[in-house]
């Protein structure tokens, strides 16, 4: 058993060794699918929130939702796949770049043309 006095040399020691140990460096983490955060400012500690909450559109939402917008929209996305490289080249990407497997792949980047 432990009296006062073992408890106190015990606790002294363990203040001596904490105190020997070098300063924590902290590390910043940052996930792969979250858009890019302005620099840290010097010096400073970079903190990062992130939620798994859903995000919710307007156009999301019943009460606003048109069957003319979206054809509209979707008439504007199919004219952007057709005639701008880049929008096509960041939308297969997105939608095919996690696609591991060759053939399924290739089939993802077909339905693009």
């Amino acid at each position: 058993m432990f009296d006062k006095r073992s408890a106190a040399l015990v606790a002294a020691a363990a203040l001596l060794a904490a105190a020997a140990m070098p300063g924590a460096q902290a590390q910043t983490v940052v996930p792969q699918m979250m858009a890019p955060m302005p620099p840290p400012p010097p010096g400073g500690l970079t903190i990062y929130h992130y939620s798994d909450a859903p995000v919710a559109d307007p156009g999301d939402d019943p009460a606003n939702w048109s069957a003319r917008q979206n054809v509209v929209e979707s008439d504007r996305y199919e004219r952007l796949i057709r005639t701008d490289p880049a929008f096509r080249a960041a939308r297969i990407r997105k939608e095919c770049g996690s696609i591991n497997e060759p053939g399924l792949y290739q089939q993802c980047v077909a339905s693009f043309r």
